[in-house]
């Protein structure tokens, strides 16, 4: 099952709204306070545990001066049979439908609505209903991963620690134990960790392919360690923000989909990649593109490095005028003009480092055979 549609009233900057997703990787690129992030809240908003209420009502729109909060409504399609034996548990209307809506419009589960067509379904389990539908998770503020982390951290489920925790799970470490063992068997584990956390990494890092993580305990303490051609070990710390950055954002998004199934998230990402230069968001595109072959991807973006743009109808360009914030679905026509117009990006902003198409051997030939005829 996958979002297909979504359609948002009066929810912050954003006064009347309807994007058509796609099933795989959806971009949402814009200037600064064009209203990005207000699109992925508005879907955020969808989950029962996040608050939803007037505070978050557009203020120029007709539900503000009316005491409402803003509606949010999800479009669902492409169900499996898995998820048509599911749903028939809550009702026997999902038997042969291909789609159906979703829309909450209030802070208690009664203020969510099942709709196929124009009509509203009555009389269902809405709790059990909603665990049914895709989860939607927002990844925003990522904690950085650090140089060490202790053993009382690692079990105590703080967040502060999940990245560090993460990493381990992508080293197939469960069991936290077993590395803080003085005995061939926890250093056998931590290598191995090591190793396969390397591989990992150097499969989405084109930057530096020598790089390579070194677990290591002494006493209470798991020490995390980087290398490359260039350095002996040194600490993620030491590191440039962007690769910091970079290495925690993807620690964290495959460790949260290696055991999920296909389509169980709606991934929703705020400017990925903000802290990487061109080439590096080129690679975070390359792992997005690889991500969202499991599960649906939206994230906002202002860089025009973060598009792919061998699939333009993926883009969605958001922009903000006395309207509140809409969006341009075919934001790529005339050559990206739009697009570019609303970002302030000109072709030679793009273009300026472009080798030049004859070699300097070649140019200096065709002048010294000008001169010699002008003689």
């Amino acid at each position: 099952m996958i979002a297909t549609k979504l359609y948002v009233r009066a929810f912050k900057s954003i006064y009347e709204m309807e994007i058509p997703f796609d099933g795989r990787m959806n971009v949402i690129i814009g200037a600064n306070e064009s209203g990005k992030t207000n699109i992925l809240r508005a879907l955020h908003s969808f989950l029962p545990e996040v608050p939803f209420d007037t505070s978050l009502t557009c203020q120029y729109s007709n539900h503000y001066y009316m005491g409402k909060c803003p509606e949010v409504t999800l479009e669902f399609s492409g169900l499996t049979k898995e998820n048509r034996n599911q749903l028939l548990q809550i009702s026997e209307v999902f038997k042969d439908i291909e789609s159906f809506q979703v829309r909450r419009d209030g802070p208690s589960l009664k203020d969510y609505h099942l709709l196929i067509g124009d009509s509203e379904v009555d009389n269902i389990d809405v709790r059990n209903f909603i665990k049914l539908l895709p989860k939607v998770l927002y990844f925003s503020d990522i904690s950085l991963l650090k140089n060490r982390v202790d053993y009382e951290s690692l079990v105590s489920n703080h967040p502060e620690y999940n990245t560090e925790r993460n990493l381990l799970k992508i080293g197939a470490i469960e069991d936290y134990e077993i590395i803080f063992e003085d005995s061939t068997r926890g250093r056998r584990a931590m290598d191995e960790a090591s190793r396969i956390i390397t591989e990992q990494i150097r499969r989405a890092w084109s930057q530096e392919p020598s790089i390579e993580i070194k677990l290591s305990v002494n006493g209470s303490t798991l020490y995390i360690d980087f290398s490359d051609d260039t350095t002996v070990f040194d600490t993620p710390e030491s590191r440039s923000l962007g690769f910091r950055w970079y290495l925690s954002f993807y620690v964290n998004f495959v460790a949260q989909t290696f055991e999920a199934r296909a389509n169980e998230y709606i991934f929703l990402v705020d400017e990925p990649g903000i802290h990487l230069h061109p080439g590096g968001q080129k690679d975070l595109v390359n792992v997005l593109e690889d991500l969202s072959l499991k599960n649906q991807l939206i994230y906002t973006t202002h860089s025009p490095f973060m598009i792919n743009k061998q699939n333009p109808e993926r883009v969605f360009l958001a922009v903000k005028d006395k309207n509140g914030t809409r969006v341009d679905t075919k934001a790529y026509r005339d050559n990206w003009k739009t697009l570019r117009k609303e970002i302030d990006i000109l072709p030679g902003d793009l273009f300026f480092f472009t080798a030049p198409t004859v070699n300097n051997d070649s140019a200096d030939k065709k002048r010294a055979g000008l001169l010699h005829k002008l003689k």
